[in-house]
């Protein structure tokens, strides 16, 4: 498996107010701002303390307050990743490319684990 796991990406937790979210784990826990961006029509808000990262899904008055929404993995070859994934028999979506997402761009693709966790590689654009 060359595609190596770089460690923990980050933790996307749902929020209905994500200017609150970000206001408290910057203001109380030391945190950072990180990075603000859309996927789609959803904001997404980082933060970052101590190589933490945590992303707030702002879904509005729909959203599980505080549930955490997946957890994501930084790999250094998600297509390797991808195609070691399935022919294990993991069940994978569709590599997506954003070129316009963070500072260099990313590729990101999400599956389910056995307890039907969401979970997320994702390779940086260098």
């Amino acid at each position: 498996m060359s595609y190596l796991f770089k460690g923990l990406c980050h933790i996307g937790v749902m929020t209905d107010n994500a200017e609150e979210s970000v206001k408290f784990y910057c203001e109380k826990l030391g945190f950072r701002p990180w990075y603000a961006g859309k996927m789609g029509p959803m904001p997404l808000t980082f933060v970052e303390g101590g190589g933490l990262v945590i992303e707030f899904i702002a879904a509005g008055k729909a959203a599980p307050g505080g549930a955490v929404d997946h957890f994501a993995i930084e790999v250094l070859n998600i297509e390797e990743a991808v195609a070691d994934l399935k022919e294990k028999g993991v069940e994978v979506g569709p590599i997506m490319a954003i070129p316009a997402f963070f500072p260099t761009g990313m590729k990101n693709v999400f599956f389910t684990g056995p307890n039907g966790e969401k979970i997320e590689f994702v390779e940086y654009a260098k």
